[in-house]
């Protein structure tokens, strides 16, 4: 098998603008989000939204697992929303829970 050539190194700018530039592919974030909060939820035995309503605000929501399940269920939310609703109404959305 030949040997491939090296790329000469990108300057931060570089790859930043790379980056930067790229478009998310919302699917697989979609997609991402769901099959781990499916984890989360058969870990528990409880669905996102309940599990959501009654962490949020109790101690036990600093809980290291329980806290990446929050952050999860808000990105899978910000990501749904965000299709469906303008974004400034977004932000409120997820910021009233």
């Amino acid at each position: 098998m030949p040997k491939r050539k090296k790329s000469p190194p990108l300057t931060k700018e570089q790859f930043l603008a790379r980056v930067m530039n790229r478009k998310p592919n919302r699917e697989k974030a979609v997609k991402n989000l769901l099959e781990e909060l499916h984890t989360y939820e058969m870990k528990y035995q409880m669905r996102s939204e309940f599990f959501y309503k009654l962490i949020v605000g109790t101690p036990l929501e600093d809980q290291p697992d329980f806290l990446d399940w929050t952050m999860c269920y808000r990105g899978y939310l910000q990501v749904f929303q965000s299709q469906v609703l303008p974004e400034s109404e977004t932000a409120d959305a997820i910021a009233i829970g």
